[in-house]
Order: C-alpha cells, then sequence, then structure tokens
C-alpha cells in the first residue's frame, strides 16, 4: 500500500519486497500521561522530592508515587498490573526501566515512615483549592477487609462489623472532604474502632491543617452519640467559631 502510494505521488518505491519480513510494534501511550505530568508539577507535587530526600535513601520515593498515582488516574490495576502497564506507555520525567514490585513496596514504607510530612505538604498544597470559609463538610468511613492470620507489631487489623455486612478482620478508613469532592484528611483506625470516637480527633487534624473559619459538619447517624454532640457543641475552630453540624438521625413514624 506504501509503495502504491509513493508510485502515485511520483516518489521512488521502498526497497522492500513481499519476501522480506516486516516488524511492526505499537505505539506507546503518553498523551494523558504528560497531561497528569502537566497538572502534578503546577499542584506542586514534585515538592514530595524534597520530603523523601535523604542521602541514605537511593530510592526515588517521589517518581514511584507519580508512577502509582498516574497508573490508578488512567489504567488503575496492582502493583504487579501496574509494571505490565508500564511496558505500554511513555513515562515522562524519569526512568522507569529499573523499576520492580519490591521498589514500589519500599515507596510506600517510606511514605508511611514521612507520615506527618506527607501530610503537612498535602494540606499546603491543598489551601489555595480550598473556600477559606467552608460551607460543606463530608465525613464518613468504610471498612476494608484483609486477609491472613499473622500478627505484626502495633497491629491495627481487628474483626468488626464490616460495611458489607457480617464480621471481618479489616481496617477502617475515615475521609473528610469538601462539598465538591476535594478530600482534605483521611486516617486508618483499628477494625473494631466505634465510628463515634473517630469524630472529634478526625475535626481536631482538620482544624489545624487548614486556615478555616466556618465549618458544617455533615455526618451519618452512625457517628451520633450523647457524649459526641456534648463534644461538639464544645468544639472551637482557629477562628472563634463554633463548629456548626448536621447529623441524621433514625426516626419511627407512628401510624394510627
Amino acid at each position: 500500500m506504501i509503495n502504491g502510494l509513493l508510485r502515485v505521488t511520483g516518489r521512488e518505491p521502498l526497497g522492500v519486497t513481499p519476501e522480506q519480513t516486516l516488524n511492526f510494534e505499537l505505539s506507546k501511550a503518553f498523551g494523558d500521561l504528560y497531561a497528569l505530568q502537566q497538572l502534578w508539577q503546577q499542584l506542586g507535587f514534585d515538592a514530595f522530592r524534597r520530603v523523601f530526600r535523604s542521602g541514605k535513601r537511593t530510592l526515588d520515593v517521589e517518581l514511584l508515587l507519580r508512577i502509582m498515582a498516574f497508573n490508578r488516574l488512567s489504567n488503575p490495576d496492582s502493583k504487579l498490573g501496574l509494571l505490565r502497564w508500564l511496558e505500554t506507555v511513555q513515562f515522562p520525567g524519569g526512568n522507569i526501566s529499573e523499576i520492580s514490585h519490591h521498589h514500589l513496596l519500599r515507596a510506600m514504607d517510606a511514605v508511611v515512615k514521612a507520615k506527618d510530612a506527607v501530610e503537612e505538604l498535602l494540606a499546603t498544597t491543598l489551601r489555595p483549592l480550598i473556600d477559606q470559609e467552608l460551607s460543606v463538610v463530608f465525613y464518613d468511613l468504610t471498612t476494608v477487609s484483609v486477609t491472613g492470620d499473622s500478627n505484626v507489631k502495633e497491629e491495627i487489623r481487628a474483626y468488626g462489623r464490616s460495611k458489607d455486612g457480617g464480621v471481618a478482620r479489616q481496617v477502617v478508613i475515615g475521609l473528610i472532604q469538601t462539598a465538591e469532592g476535594l478530600p482534605l484528611a483521611h486516617e486508618v483506625f483499628e477494625g473494631n474502632v466505634g465510628e463515634a470516637s473517630t469524630l472529634l480527633p478526625m475535626l481536631d487534624r482538620l482544624a489545624k491543617r487548614f486556615p478555616i473559619r466556618r465549618v458544617v459538619l455533615v455526618a451519618d447517624r452512625g457517628l451520633l452519640n450523647l457524649d459526641n454532640l456534648a463534644a461538639l457543641d464544645a468544639v472551637k475552630l482557629p477562628s472563634g467559631e463554633a463548629l456548626e453540624y448536621i447529623i441524621a438521625v433514625q426516626c419511627t413514624l407512628w401510624r394510627f
């Protein structure tokens, strides 16, 4: 076909005969990744390099976090699936030829060890994107079941009531987000934690990390108990304003 087009346009055909073998290679995807790379830099997430800079560490943690984040946004998969995905893309801004499954796991360990510094950087980065007078903040929890019977130091996996029903060995994840869906803070709790006991620590973290003047908390009835209501009434934001809240309660309809 190519030779036919060349002849039509008066150009010399390629010196390839039908007997010769042509090798075709799939092109690598790059458009979405380069767009994400620009967003990563504009949002200031490349500052993670400062958090993980260490003379003892040879691992490029920022690059590995970027790879995992971009994979989650463009083609979410497991860590092993991510390695297969890397073979099909042209990844910007870093050498990915030697990355292994072990490197990804070590990067996650590095994030856990630098948890406070990572969260402070994320809070600093998100502040310009947040209305200084938040009108609504949503807070809820979910459960993540885990497998295996092993026990480790400072274990947080525990048997508790699962959101999927029944009892399971699990961890509990609490998330605070804006009405637009922008996550502000999260925490991982023991699998048997009571929902109500997680509320005030999360609000305290929110007030300390973001210079907000007004918050209306919206929570479901799982976070409701009399002690919590009294504590919510006593909460003061850094601005000195009281915390406002809307909490759903179960009601019973009586028919006569």
